[in-house]
């Protein structure tokens, strides 16, 4: 027979598992291109549909995709001022070459931009670069604990 006590373990293992599921399939309905809450407290010069082309080494695209940037405050382990990008479309000849279906998040700091995955701890992928008129042009990298590895480089500009 079962104790008490390992009755009430498995009922709060349970109940967290549940609010977990409930909490992904909640940032799931805003990758899929739902808008979020918050787009429209965006800085002005981040509204708007913006076009990413991420390439590989040797400068082939690879994955394009379409983001809005809003001003809903992002989950990351990293420090910082993370705020949420919702994915509104995307293309991709690769799909594990950049997370395009899971959460992502940027954050916009003296001159220059961060978009990537903050959610995975010691498994964060990165779109860094300098922000200028309009433009972001830089380097995709993966971020893990004590090492970090050049993927590629990234474009960020205006949808039209």
């Amino acid at each position: 027979m079962f104790s008490l006590d390992v009755i009430m373990r498995a009922a709060f293992l349970f109940a967290c598992a549940l609010l977990s599921a409930i909490s992904y399939a909640e940032d799931q309905t805003r990758i899929e291109g739902t808008p979020a809450k918050s787009i429209s407290n965006v800085p002005k010069e981040l509204a708007g549909l913006w076009t990413v082309r991420i390439e590989n080494l040797q400068h082939q695209l690879v994955t394009t995709m379409t983001i809005e940037f809003t001003s809903e405050q992002a989950t990351s382990c990293m420090s910082g001022d993370w705020k949420r990008v919702v994915v509104k479309s995307h293309d991709t000849s690769d799909k594990d070459f950049f997370p395009v279906t899971e959460p992502l998040s940027y954050q916009l700091e003296n001159g220059g931009m961060v978009i990537g995955r903050n959610e995975v701890c010691d498994g964060y992928l990165y779109l860094k670069g300098d922000f200028r008129d309009s433009a972001a042009h830089g380097e995709y990298f993966a971020l893990g604990l004590g090492s970090s590895e050049s993927l590629g480089y990234f474009s960020l500009s205006r949808s039209l």
